[in-house]
């Protein structure tokens, strides 16, 4: 399967130089999505939580987030949330407009009341959002309503939490980084460049 699918993305990278890399991402992983149906019906077996979606791309929080790379992505990484369209699709080390803070899954409430309280007296948070995990199961479900087996193989439990936020000056984004990361309950913090009218957090 992974070679089909590696030969699949690569084709479309070929035929189509027009199309953008994220929505031949897409086209791969909905062709991953259709095989595993097709390998279902024949085995009888239940979708697994840790297969591959589909290689030749970026894996982990950056699915939708640069140009190709011979490295799987696995159905963890397809249930991250897509980046706005006005934002920069690679996450930036530097000079962040906006962030995301994903929060491990074991999080204590202790934890992340917190962490809230930490970014509220933050001054250098401008805007901040918070995202439940049944809120980013939503997002998931009407996301990849067109593939119900791929929807069917996720529970709310997998879906990542996350704050999201907006700085008051690019360039403290480096130090506000390196804070959160520290926190305890904190997965990972990703940030990237925004116009100041895209959602906060830079994300759709």
């Amino acid at each position: 399967m992974e070679r089909q699918l590696r030969e699949h993305f690569q084709g479309a990278i070929g035929d189509d130089p027009g199309v953008g890399s994220g929505d031949m991402v897409r086209a791969a992983i909905v062709e991953g999505a259709g095989l595993r149906r097709r390998r279902n019906r024949l085995t009888g077996a239940a979708v697994a939580a840790g297969m591959v979606v589909v290689v030749g791309v970026t894996a982990g929080l950056n699915l939708f987030a640069g140009p190709a790379v011979d490295q799987p992505v696995t159905l963890a990484a397809a249930m991250m949330p897509v980046v706005a369209a006005s934002c920069t699709l690679q996450p930036v080390e530097r000079d962040a407009t906006d962030a995301v803070i994903f929060l491990d899954q074991e999080i204590a409430d202790q934890q992340r009341a917190a962490l809230e309280a930490l970014l509220l007296a933050d001054p250098r948070v401008k805007d901040m959002a918070f995202e439940s995990r049944r809120q980013a199961y939503e997002r998931f479900r009407i996301r990849w309503a067109h593939e119900p087996d791929f929807v069917a193989a996720v529970s709310v439990g997998q879906l990542p939490e996350s704050f999201r936020f907006r700085l008051v000056q690019v360039s403290e984004y480096t130090a506000v980084r390196l804070r959160y990361a520290a926190v305890d309950g904190v997965a990972e913090v990703i940030g990237r460049r925004c116009p100041a009218d895209a959602p906060v957090g830079g994300i759709q």
